[in-house]
């Protein structure tokens, strides 16, 4: 498929959104995060590639970004004092859970705090950065398993062709692209509602004994049940010594995804 061709396919499945969004194509870029970064947004904009070089996930941390998997960032223009509601990363994966599933994907859930998975194994993972003037969120989603290698042991990924018989033509692209938008500009009351609504259901920790590195600084793991999460998104454990919330971390699961507390 030519830049052109994905570009038509990606405006196809923005729907009527597309008219009011600047999108993007390219072969390959080093970061599409970065590359939206690097721009002034005038409105809301798009940017895909086929590959990235230097792609990025949490904490910095290198993002491998092969040929065989759907690479793109999406940014609105915000006001250095305009609020980000601090559950937005959970709503974006809400919201990419439930338009996989309306395009014939089953079975995916949210692990806190970013990443798509089914049955424990990884299909994509979610990057959020606030900039001073612009919300940019990066996703990365394999279609296919073929090119990714050197996993840790306890580390499994799956691609959309694992899913079912379901084309992944490059409109879905757009799909996803148009729920993000959706999930970002919700009021706080309406994404206190669809967490409510939601966030049970495509819980993929709920019931399952975690240990977390914790990302603020301490550096102590905590290992306890997880019991869901708090209106502002942080992650509820049952720990020996009581309930206690964390903000951001690493999760890692206790005894395999088929046990639970």
């Amino acid at each position: 498929m030519t830049t052109q061709d994905t570009l038509a396919a990606v405006q196809a499945g923005l729907g009527p959104r597309h008219a009011q969004t600047a999108i993007h194509v390219f072969e390959s870029l080093a970061s599409t995060n970065e590359w939206l970064a690097a721009q002034s947004l005038a409105g809301p904009t798009l940017v895909t590639a086929r590959t990235q070089t230097q792609g990025r996930g949490r904490r910095g941390r290198a993002w491998a970004s092969p040929a065989g998997g759907w690479y793109f960032s999406v940014g609105v223009p915000l006001s250095p004092d305009e609020p980000v509601q601090p559950t937005v990363t959970l709503l974006v994966g809400i919201a990419l859970a439930e338009a996989l599933t309306s395009a014939g994907f089953p079975g995916i859930a949210v692990k806190w705090p970013n990443d798509l998975v089914v049955n424990g194994a990884k299909l994509g993972g979610i990057l959020v950065e606030r900039l001073p003037t612009a919300l940019i969120v990066g996703v990365g989603i394999n279609r296919s398993t073929t090119a990714i290698q050197n996993l840790p042991t306890d580390r499994r990924a799956i691609g959309l062709k694992d899913l079912g018989d379901r084309p992944t033509h490059e409109n879905l692209i757009g799909q996803l692209a148009a729920a993000i938008f959706d999930a970002v500009m919700r009021s706080p009351d309406a994404a206190a509602a669809i967490l409510d609504a939601c966030w049970p259901a495509r819980d993929a920790l709920a019931g399952h004994i975690v240990v977390v590195t914790q990302s603020d600084g301490t550096g102590t793991p905590l290992q306890g049940e997880v019991l869901g999460i708090t209106p502002n998104g942080q992650l509820r454990l049952a720990t020996a010594s009581g309930e206690q919330w964390v903000n951001a971390g690493e999760c890692r699961i206790q005894g395999g995804w088929e046990a639970t507390a």
